[in-house]
């Protein structure tokens, strides 16, 4: 296994390295997303793993899922005030894809329920 993304998994880079308890390479279009916001997180993506490959990276939840489009629905039930937006990135034969989690807008202050 070649050099590749430790956040999105994909192989073509360029690679920029990331800097923490361990270096780790990350490409750019997750470093812009990394440097973007501090209250958006990049869905995990392990490709090592046969079944589930696609966890949550919200803090203490530690769900693993088959496919990345899970993790929208995993995200609306589990923690409302996250969103997840399940990006296809680049088709076949070098498919690319990724998970972005933003924090979702409190509600304005007076806004009515529509029930």
């Amino acid at each position: 296994m070649g050099p590749h993304c430790s956040f999105c998994g994909t192989f073509t880079g360029p690679f920029s390295q990331a800097e923490g308890l361990f270096t780790v390479l990350i490409c750019i279009p997750c470093l812009e997303i990394r440097q973007a916001r501090p209250d958006t997180l990049l869905g995990l993506h392990d490709p090592g793993h046969p079944w589930e490959q696609w966890g949550c990276p919200i803090e203490g939840c530690g769900k693993w899922f088959p496919g990345p489009w899970d993790l929208e629905g995993h995200t609306a039930a589990e923690h409302p005030d996250w969103t997840a937006i399940y990006e296809l990135l680049r088709p076949y034969p070098n498919q690319r894809m990724r998970v972005v989690y933003r924090r979702s807008a409190p509600p304005a202050a007076g806004a009515r329920s529509t029930r």
